[in-house]
């Protein structure tokens, strides 16, 4: 190992400014079946300059059009203004629907306000309040852990810490869960399921299932039946106002029917899918981030040192860390956890001046909106400070959309930025983050943005 302020500082650019791994833009200049191959290995790889330099992109695909969004306008028509006029495209049902064909992920219409109405009340501020103590406990067994063993990969480190926190936060921390197991069985899903094939380009019907490998398939069977019995198990010991508990319960207002068994069992699986992964990938990203930058490791310990001492990190102190959350933005900017979000048209409308017919299809592709300079100033630099200096970055319809926008933004956006705030600053405060010589992870979409390869790293206690 070596020291984490100098292990990459090829990494900069003529001015001194931290670049980190992205993805590069085609030229332009590549062939058909050059662009489609390198779409299917890496999607975010797969865009060129019109993609980078236009807000839309417009190009024929099976009869009708493809186009990718990579403007904040064109992205809350879709998402927002006219989202009535929009469902997640076949490709995202054949993708997702074999884990979550029935829950909230997937669902679509009235089905959809029916249970995102049954889950809302966990996140309510009133709650997440209550929510704030369950998540300093974890972290403090995860301190613990690392202290005994203090080299670890940060991407299996932070999965672990953000699954035991959906575990005892959002699940109850019920008795039985075989956390190492649904872990690797989460992450097999996600992999398996996320990797885009040459088939997933056909316009299939959305009732034509797609294959899964027989490890992802394994795996699903596993989530299932987790998922199943951990309703078997509240449904004989009813606890107040865990994630589980409030599937059970929830009603419809006007024909007091609840939620089948199925969408129950689905939207845990959603919640075991993006309830962990996409928070362990923003906090693999800040700590990547942090330990390849040695003056906002000393600038986030200052601020948090100044404001909670060497106490845990609370519900109140989170709005006194403005640096920190600063952090936490730049590294959602430059790697959002869904890079990139899909949508298919239903009724005639126009976006950009341009005429959408039913049947066309969208890629709204927010890692390449995070990264463009019409947008941004310096946008593959490191600058969390741009965050403070300008707080309209992050105000509605701006091209900062981590979580996606509209009606079906991430229900759970508030929990997981407060998640990864506390844990941020508690590890950057009471830990050195060394990083090997060279460190340097190429970012590689499957359904979320990962760093290829994980990220190695020793974490050294400041005493």
């Amino acid at each position: 190992m070596t020291n984490s302020h100098s292990n990459i500082s090829a990494r900069y650019d003529g001015q001194g400014r931290f670049i980190p791994p992205h993805a590069k833009p085609l030229t332009g200049r590549e062939g058909f079946i050059k662009r489609t191959w390198t779409f299917l290995r890496n999607p975010i790889e797969g865009f060129g300059p019109m993609a980078y330099n236009q807000p839309i992109v417009s190009v024929p695909n099976f009869g009708k059009k493809l186009h990718v969004i990579t403007d904040p306008e064109g992205m809350m028509a879709v998402l927002a203004k006219e989202a009535d006029k929009f469902t997640k495209t076949a490709i995202d049902a054949r993708i997702l629907g074999p884990a979550t064909k029935e829950g909230l992920l997937s669902v679509h219409g009235e089905q959809w306000k029916r249970q995102r109405k049954s889950v809302a009340p966990l996140f309510r501020k009133r709650h997440m309040e209550d929510l704030a103590p369950l998540i300093t406990q974890v972290l403090q067994s995860f301190c613990e852990k690392v202290d005994a063993e203090r080299e670890l990969d940060l991407n299996a480190a932070m999965a672990e810490l953000t699954f035991d926190v959906l575990a005892k936060a959002l699940l109850g921390n019920p008795k039985g869960l075989d956390k190492d197991r649904l872990k690797f069985a989460t992450r097999n899903v996600v992999t398996s399921a996320g990797t885009l094939r040459p088939d997933d380009l056909i316009p299939w019907p959305r009732w034509v299932p797609r294959p899964i490998l027989p490890k992802g398939a394994a795996a699903l069977r596993r989530l299932k039946r987790a998922a199943d019995a951990l309703l078997a198990e509240r449904a004989k010991h009813p606890v107040e106002d865990d994630l589980i508990s409030l599937l059970i319960a929830a009603k419809d207002p006007k024909t007091g029917e609840g939620l089948s068994p199925r969408e129950q069992r689905d939207n845990i699986i959603g919640f075991f899918i993006a309830g962990h992964e996409t928070t362990a990938l923003t906090l693999t990203w800040a700590l990547y981030l942090v330990g390849s930058h040695q003056e906002t490791a000393e600038r986030i310990r200052r601020e948090v040192l100044s404001v909670c001492g060497k106490d845990f990190v609370r519900y109140g102190d989170m709005s006194s860390l403005p640096f920190t959350q600063a952090v936490i933005d730049e590294t959602m900017r430059l790697y959002p956890p869904a890079p990139m979000l899909n949508r298919e048209c239903h009724e005639e409308t126009e976006i950009h001046g341009r005429k959408i017919e039913a049947g066309d299809t969208f890629l709204l592709c927010n890692y390449v909106m995070h990264r463009t300079e019409r947008l941004w100033e310096n946008p593959l630099t490191f600058d969390p400070d741009r965050f403070l200096r300008d707080p309209t970055l992050k105000s509605k319809g701006s091209a900062f959309m981590p979580f996606g926008a509209g009606p079906r933004i991430c229900v759970g956006a508030a929990f997981a930025t407060m998640e990864a705030l506390m844990a941020l600053a508690t590890l950057v405060r009471d830990y050195e983050i060394e990083l090997p010589e060279g460190c340097y992870p190429r970012p590689l979409m499957t359904v979320t943005l990962r760093p290829e390869g994980g990220v190695p790293a020793r974490l050294i206690r400041i005493r």
